[in-house]
Parts: structure tokens; C-alpha cells; sequence
């Protein structure tokens, strides 16, 4: 069963692999994983239905992106309603991000 403090928990432990130094922010439904000053991921309530996890950075072949895609995929089987990597711009340079939604099923 998908739940935020699930998918929230599941993201921490994936990122920390990438940043052992990783902080949290917990802003309401919001979950926002940093490393250093660098948004690294987060984990969102959407709405009623949906939480979305997202990474992020700065090559789209990046292996937070590559591994990450897998290692959702394979804890919520069944559960992934969508899936995709997008192009993003921020003022001096572009990333990436890869989001999922998932399921709420509380």
C-alpha cells in the first residue's frame, strides 16, 4: 500500500546512496530531500489519488535518474500510474527530472 510517509521513506534511502550527507525538509504533504543546496528529490500528496517522487539532475543519463526509474518501478509494481523524464530550465542552467505517480491507496 502506497502511502506518502511510504514513498517518502523510500526516497530518503534511495538518495542517500547518492548524498550520505542528505537533508530533509517536511512542509506539510511535502517531503524535500537536499543535498548541500541542491533539491536532490522530493515526495508530494497530489491529490486523493496520486503521490508523486520526483529527482532530480543536471543529465538526463544521470544515475540517480537511470537507477531511480528502476528501483520505483520495482518496490511499488502495480502501483505506478505514470511515469516520465522532463526537461527543465532554472536561471542560470537546465536539469532534469524524473517523476513518478503513484497510487495512494491508504
Amino acid at each position: 500500500m502506497a502511502t506518502l510517509q511510504r514513498v517518502a521513506d523510500f526516497t530518503r534511502e534511495f538518495l542517500k546512496k547518492f548524498c550520505p550527507s542528505l537533508e530533509e525538509k517536511k512542509e506539510g504533504n511535502k517531503h524535500l530531500f537536499f543535498c548541500k543546496d541542491y533539491l536532490l528529490g522530493s515526495a508530494v500528496k497530489l491529490d486523493e489519488e496520486k503521490i508523486a517522487t520526483t529527482v532530480y539532475a543536471p543529465k538526463v543519463a544521470d544515475p540517480v535518474i537511470v537507477e531511480f526509474r528502476e528501483a520505483v518501478r520495482k518496490e511499488f509494481n502495480g502501483e505506478v500510474l505514470e511515469q516520465g523524464v522532463k526537461m527543465s530550465g532554472a536561471l542560470n542552467e537546465n536539469f532534469y527530472y524524473l517523476y513518478t505517480w503513484i497510487k495512494l491507496t491508504e
